[in-house]
């Protein structure tokens, strides 16, 4: 695959291959543009034709080349992408290259294989459809996401190898463990099984399901009512939303996604005609999950339970949501404890539920200024609960969005939209002052510092040839880890900060760029001598103790020359 590998990343034009999916800008020698893995209004996304590579410098501070881009853009694992790009650029994979991708397709075989095994295990279990018919899910649904059931034991693996499959592969699948008897036994046992899809509808992982009436009361310890498949090569729960591969194209459509918890969740509300929702499973919702949304809708929907719990749930959702730029709507589940019961109560309680979900925000102003009545001290809560409320409005980031809601926020509340402006403002010097404090605390070490300048000037140095030869010239003074960057200036590290240099020049004015490069120079040699002189302190303490007078006269000469230089830097003109 290493051959393959290295041919495909020098065919590949990263900029045209990049430009498909991206709107990229000169920057100097390289391009600069919006980041598709996170939600920004500065370009922060830098791409490097010369290395081949692109890095973001925003929030999300990831980076690689072509491969890497197409592994998170499409949700890939490696062979996938690599196969993906290979296809695009017309290029025939070598046979030596097919055999090192055995391990990727073997589990994408043994998946496929386990999840026909299952669904004629349930075709077979009349208990397990029945569970499956209790909770509404008809059979056009069982078949469409092909639902199965596990039956346990040794039943699948034995089936497996049977069909040519070797057990560390099934192993390796997440599929079957050896027990404390040595014995290899089915990962699922007595479980409804969903399969779990790829961006491009592969079975990757299952998760299965507790049947209630084949639940063995004599557990020692309690199985869970979920399992899941573990991560293997082809399976990353942090990077997976059930039922996207079905519904990837209504919510492109729509710009909007429902989000909901669980297969069973998802599935109900796909057969109530709900075909723009995702489900998480198996883990918590994560960034990677919303950075894939993003890039299809605008607008989030989530479904809480309408009660104190309900509404602090909301709220934690508020902050990761809104880090994404979403438009947040709540679906009031009124007094249902999640979607599949609501609709099996009410099988068409989404046709009404979704159309009237209204913005979170709404839904949060209303819920605490309709309990405020009950507040002994109104003044006081009122207080309380629109400071709470206008440090939650400070992570929206559409100005637009935010100043809608401050209006809202102001009708609800009885506060003018110019004093709760005002209030915000406020807030947020407090915020301000507070991040301030702590940088000071963490840049209290010289050492912290003198890397912190460092890292500026390398930046600057890259905008400008005349700033790097004077970094050169002062190389001294630089901590040893950029003495082999500054000497090697080909190498990958000096690269990465050309970039960066990319990143930050469009918003550098040359003037300002030289009086900051003036100051961060005199500031090198100032942290690097103050550094010797503490140095020199410890060396000369030593020395007396040792009574070694010749010895403390040199380092006192030392120290005296050093205390002239940084006396001089101190109160020099920049």
């Amino acid at each position: 695959m290493s051959s393959d590998l290295e041919f495909i990343k020098s065919k590949v034009d990263l900029v045209d291959f990049l430009k498909s999916y991206l709107h990229l800008l000169p920057a100097g020698k390289n391009l600069k543009g919006l980041c598709p893995f996170h939600q920004e209004k500065t370009p922060s996304f830098v791409v490097s034709p010369e290395r081949k590579i692109w890095h973001c410098f925003g929030s999300c501070a990831t980076g690689g080349d072509a491969i890497k881009f197409i592994m998170l853009y499409e949700n890939l694992e490696f062979p996938a992408a690599l196969r993906h790009i290979a296809e695009k650029l017309g290029i025939v994979l070598s046979q030596a290259s097919l055999r090192d991708q055995r391990e990727f397709g073997v589990l994408y075989d043994i998946h496929e294989a386990t999840k026909f095994f299952f669904q004629e295990e349930l075709a077979k279990n009349e208990i397990a459809k029945n569970y499956l018919k209790e909770r509404n899910l008809n059979q056009e649904t069982i078949s469409e996401f092909e639902l199965g059931f596990a039956t346990g034991g040794e039943a699948l693996t034995v089936r497996l190898i049977k069909a040519g499959f070797a057990i560390e592969d099934i192993v390796k699948a997440g599929l079957a463990h050896k027990n404390v008897h040595g014995l290899f036994r089915d990962r699922f046992s007595q479980r409804i099984v969903f399969p779990i899809y790829n961006s491009v509808g592969k079975v990757i992982a299952f998760t299965g399901r507790l049947v209630p009436q084949l639940q063995n009361s004599n557990y020692d310890i309690e199985p869970p009512k979920y399992l899941n498949s573990p991560e293997t090569p082809i399976f990353n729960k942090s990077k997976i939303l059930y039922g996207l591969h079905k519904t990837k194209q209504e919510i492109v459509k729509t710009k909007s996604a429902f989000l909901v918890e669980g297969q069973m969740d998802f599935l109900s509300v796909w057969q109530a005609g709900v075909k723009n929702a995702v489900a998480i499973s198996g883990t918590g919702l994560t960034e990677q999950h919303l950075a894939q949304l993003r890039r299809m809708a605008d607008v989030l929907m989530v479904s809480f339970d309408n009660d104190n719990a309900g509404i602090k749930a909301l709220e934690r959702s508020l902050e990761v949501f809104s880090r994404f730029d979403f438009h947040i709507k709540a679906v009031n589940l009124e007094n249902f404890k999640d979607p599949a019961e609501a609709i099996q109560a009410e099988p068409k309680f989404f046709e009404t539920a979704l159309p009237k979900a209204r913005p979170a925000f709404i839904h949060l102003f209303d819920y605490y200024f309709s309990k405020l009545s009950d507040e002994p001290d109104l003044i006081s809560a009122k207080k309380r609960i629109v400071r709470d409320l206008l440090l939650k409005l400070k992570v929206v980031r559409s100005i637009v969005e935010r100043d809608m809601l401050l209006s809202e926020l102001a009708r609800f509340s009885g506060v003018s939209a110019v004093a709760l402006e005002a209030e915000l403002a406020n807030l947020a010097d407090i915020k301000t002052k507070e991040f301030i404090e702590e940088t000071i605390k963490k840049e209290t070490n010289p050492l912290d510092r003198i890397n912190l300048i460092a890292e500026r000037l390398l930046v600057l140095g890259f905008t400008s040839q005349e700033f790097y030869d004077i970094i050169k010239i002062n190389i001294g003074f630089m901590p040893f880890a950029y003495h082999n960057l500054l000497q090697n200036p080909e190498s990958e590290a000096a690269g990465f900060f050309g970039m960066k240099a990319s990143y930050a020049s469009g918003a550098m004015d040359e003037s300002d760029a030289r009086k900051e490069f003036q100051t961060l120079i005199k500031n090198l040699e100032l942290e690097y001598l103050k550094k010797e002189n503490e140095n020199l302190k410890e060396k000369i303490s030593l020395a007396e103790n040792k009574d070694e007078d010749d010895n403390v006269v040199f380092l006192l000469a030392k120290f005296n020359e050093i205390s002239k230089r940084i006396n001089e830097l101190n109160y020099e003109e920049t």
